[in-house]
């Protein structure tokens, strides 16, 4: 009998043998989740399975994008100025701190013997609180310009668009920060899971999504992975894998089965999302023609706050908040029925999909 091997199958873990035996199990995750497409393997392969990725499209206009990339642009190129400015201004005064150190006197240079212990004790104040400023711009303030310039762990804003451009069609990859260390196995129902579930849905929302370009969706619970756009790019500008292998997509990672595709009503790249997506702008549209455009964001906010009390959102809790959203129109005077007819409908509209 041939010996036994004592190498433990671990999700992720790629192999050149055919042979082998799959370390994943027959048998189908739970829903919502499904195994990602083998198609996906070679965009797969470049992220980290540590993390939950969520890949969209970003359909703003080009001109739109770079007028919105200016803006860090010229915000980490003036902190770099000020920071220059920093250090040639305080210079003098670590020079000659460090040469007094060495026993050379200089200006910095005070005789204690003969000055009143309240001067010296204030000049160590102040030099101490120089130290400190210089320190705190040094951890805090300078990874800023650096990471944006020159990151590496994620890649960086500056490289990304010099490869990609700037175009209207792109592809965004968000990557989970650290929350995603405690959640434990997203697959099992729980706390973890539904902890799981909020934020990915509040991530994926088409209202939310609609409203901005990819490069304002980084929060404190998403950063962009710039080294995984350009490979997802690369990928599809070669045809190796298609845009539309992009569209709004959640990919979990797990140790049982290895990368699942979340699906969601407002993710998967479906025509439900298309239509949801087209809805939003229609209104959105409408009420900025009709100079009401103060009532899309107070109808987002209605439709927020009551989806996320407890007991769900279900069809009950959607004709309560139609109720309500008819009484918010009609105090501005619009017309609630008639509004909906000339935008083809409530049908498909995110937060709506069981009126």
């Amino acid at each position: 009998m041939p010996p036994k091997s004592n190498a433990k199958a671990r999700a992720f873990k790629s192999t050149s043998s055919t042979s082998k035996p799959s370390p994943f199990p027959n048998h189908e995750p739970p829903a919502p989740f499904k195994r990602a497409p083998e198609t996906l393997s070679p965009f797969l392969s470049s992220i980290d399975p540590k993390h939950i990725y969520i890949t969209h499209l970003d359909l703003k206009p080009a001109d739109f994008k770079r007028k919105i990339f200016l803006v860090p642009v010229l915000m980490n190129l003036a902190i770099i100025g000020l920071i220059i400015w920093r250090m040639r201004s305080i210079y003098p005064l670590y020079r000659n701190i460090l040469l007094t150190v060495l026993g050379r006197t200089n200006d910095m240079t005070m005789d204690t013997a003969n000055t009143p212990f309240k001067k010296i004790a204030g000049e160590i104040l102040r030099r101490a609180m120089i130290f400190m400023f210089d320190l705190c711009l040094y951890v805090f303030i300078w990874p800023w310009p650096r990471d944006f310039f020159a990151g590496r762990k994620i890649g960086n804003p500056v490289t990304w668009r010099f490869i990609v451009g700037f175009n209207d069609k792109e592809i965004v990859v968000r990557r989970s920060k650290r929350w995603d260390e405690v959640i434990g196995d997203p697959t099992k129902e729980g706390t973890s899971q539904d902890e799981v579930m909020n934020i990915l849905k509040k991530a994926v929302d088409p209202v939310w999504m609609s409203e901005r370009t990819g490069y304002l969706m980084l929060n404190k619970e998403w950063d962009l992975d710039w080294k995984a756009m350009v490979v997802a790019t690369k990928l599809a500008d070669k045809g190796t894998l298609s845009f539309d292998d992009f569209k709004t997509t959640i990919l979990v990672p797990t140790e049982e089965f290895g990368w699942l595709i979340l699906e969601t009503a407002s993710a998967g790249g479906s025509a439900a999302e298309e239509e949801g997506r087209r809805k939003i702008v229609a209104f959105k549209d409408e009420l900025a023609a009709m100079g009401k455009e103060n009532l899309f964001f107070r109808w987002i906010e209605l439709v927020q706050y009551e989806s996320s009390q407890p007991g769900g959102f279900g069809p009950e809790q959607q004709k309560q908040t139609m109720a309500k959203a008819k009484q918010l129109f009609e105090s501005q005077g619009v017309d609630f029925d008639s509004f909906w007819m000339k935008i083809g409908g409530m049908e498909g509209m995110p937060g709506m999909d069981q009126m």
